[in-house]
């Protein structure tokens, strides 16, 4: 299985972090959440202090011993849509968790916040173009629909973010929130079209990029084979200490353009590798803090 059932199991206990979190990213709405009289009540969530003390719900107060505060909304609902490379690159990994499935568990925790709030959320896998969508829909049974893609979903081909997310876009009929998750290793020009068309067809948008540790510190040493997991091709290469230093410049550079180009784009862009702790950084993300670009 593809999808952690401890992940899942830990994204279960994000109910208040979620509800501090949400009026900011809002795991697929953005809402105008308010007090007044003749607005309907969304939610509660925890009293914290600084809280407007007349929003305490105190019959809620008498029932369970806890401050909580009542949400009103009016309703300026997002689509989520969440996109994950299912390209060749994506099947990589050096001893550890593959980076697809890294990703795979990551779009699995956005669509499981988006359960919780009972608010539509549509998937598709990509590589050359858009593959296994899934429209937007509400509930659990929609959410185990895209962990069965997901289960299924073969690595394999070249990827196309920017003709990806030409055809996807066309799709789009509603504000929408996008997450794409990728390792985003193409070149730069095609990921600079994609970003400014999310852009364009979303009211907010995270990129996340998945690297393996292995391919960002080269672990091995002198010759090594190397092969194009898109392209089948072979190379032979001696990693000289000078390889290896013109290596991590590059993919440094890589990461520091397609953040330039996000932060231009007003797009978030996170990037992290999946050798760290799924729940940490998919709580990084909903707390709104930025990973440290590698």
């Amino acid at each position: 299985m593809v999808v952690d059932p401890d992940f899942l199991n830990q994204l279960g206990n994000l109910e208040l972090i979620a509800r501090k979190r949400v009026s900011n990213i809002n795991v697929g709405s953005k809402r105008s959440i308010r007090t007044g009289r003749g607005i309907e009540v969304s939610d509660h969530r925890q009293y914290y202090p600084g809280d407007d003390f007349k929003a305490i719900d105190w019959r809620l107060y008498g029932r369970t011993e806890r401050l909580y505060i009542r949400r009103f909304e009016e309703e300026k609902d997002l689509t989520t849509h969440i996109l994950v490379d299912s390209s060749s690159s994506m099947d990589f990994s050096v001893g550890g968790m593959r980076k697809f499935d890294y990703a795979a568990n990551l779009a699995a925790g956005f669509a499981f916040l988006s359960v919780k709030k009972y608010e539509k959320f549509g998937s598709a896998m990509f590589t050359k173009g858009i593959m296994d969508i899934v429209q937007p829909r509400k509930g659990k049974k929609h959410f185990f629909r895209l962990v069965e893609l997901m289960d299924k979903s073969n690595q394999e081909g070249e990827t196309d973010l920017r003709r990806s997310i030409d055809e996807y876009t066309k799709m789009i009929k509603s504000r929408s929130f996008v997450i794409v998750l990728s390792d985003f290793i193409e070149p730069i020009e095609s990921l600079e079209h994609a970003v400014f068309r999310i852009a364009k067809y979303s009211k907010e948008a995270i990129l996340m990029q998945v690297l393996d540790p292995g391919e960002i510190n080269l672990k091995w040493r002198e010759d090594v084979n190397f092969e194009d997991m898109e392209s089948s091709k072979l190379e032979r290469t001696y990693l000289s200490p000078g390889f290896r230093e013109d290596y991590s410049r590059k993919i440094k550079d890589h990461i520091y353009n397609l953040q330039e180009i996000c932060r231009d784009a007003g797009v978030d862009f996170y990037s992290v590798t999946s050798d760290k702790a799924l729940f940490d950084s998919f709580i990084q993300v909903i707390e709104g803090r930025k990973v440290k670009a590698l």
